[in-house]
C-alpha cells in the first residue's frame, strides 16, 4: 500500500485550529455567565420592610408608622390589624397623615413611608402598649409597637 496518496489532501492549520476553538471556548463562556448571573439576579430581588412607630393615638385608635425597604424589590402594604385583648383586630389602611384607605407601595431604597392603621374597635388605654402588624404584598409581615397617646 502506498501511502503518499492520503498525503495529497490538506487540512487546516493547527494555529486556525486553535483561534477557532478558543473564539468556541469564549463565546460559550459569555453565554453561559449572561445566563446563570441573569438568573440569579432574578432571584435575590426582594423587599426588607421594617417599620418604627412615630404616633399611637387613643382618640383615633390609629398608628402612625414609618415603613422603610432596605430590599431590592418594591412592596405594597396589603393590610393591617392592632392587638386588641389578646386578639388581632384587622385595621384599615391609610397614607401620610390622612387615614384614607389605600394600597401604600413601599419603594425599594426610598426614605421611610408613613402609613397608618386604623382600628375601630381597639380598646385603648394611654401608656399602655400598642403592638400591631402589616401584612406585606410579598407574604411578609412588619411588626410595630409603641405607646398609646391620649
Amino acid at each position: 500500500m502506498n501511502i503518499r496518496k492520503f498525503s495529497k489532501k490538506k487540512a487546516i492549520s493547527p494555529i486556525l485550529a486553535t483561534v477557532i476553538l478558543i473564539a468556541i471556548t469564549l463565546i460559550a463562556a459569555v453565554a453561559i455567565a449572561g445566563f446563570v448571573f441573569g438568573l440569579f439576579s432574578s432571584f435575590t430581588s426582594s423587599a426588607n420592610v421594617t417599620g418604627s412607630v412615630i404616633l399611637c393615638s387613643v382618640s383615633g385608635t390609629s398608628c402612625q408608622v414609618t415603613l422603610t425597604n432596605t430590599g431590592t424589590a418594591n412592596a405594597s402594604v396589603q393590610g393591617c390589624s392592632i392587638q386588641n385583648s389578646g386578639a388581632a383586630e384587622p385595621g384599615t389602611v391609610g397614607t401620610g397623615t390622612a387615614d384614607v384607605a389605600a394600597t401604600p407601595v413601599i419603594t425599594a431604597g426610598a426614605a421611610g413611608q408613613q402609613v397608618i392603621c386604623s382600628v375601630a374597635t381597639v380598646s385603648a388605654v394611654p401608656g399602655a402598649t400598642a403592638v400591631g402588624e402589616f401584612s406585606m404584598s410579598n407574604g411578609a409581615t412588619v411588626t410595630f409597637s409603641g405607646v398609646w397617646n391620649s
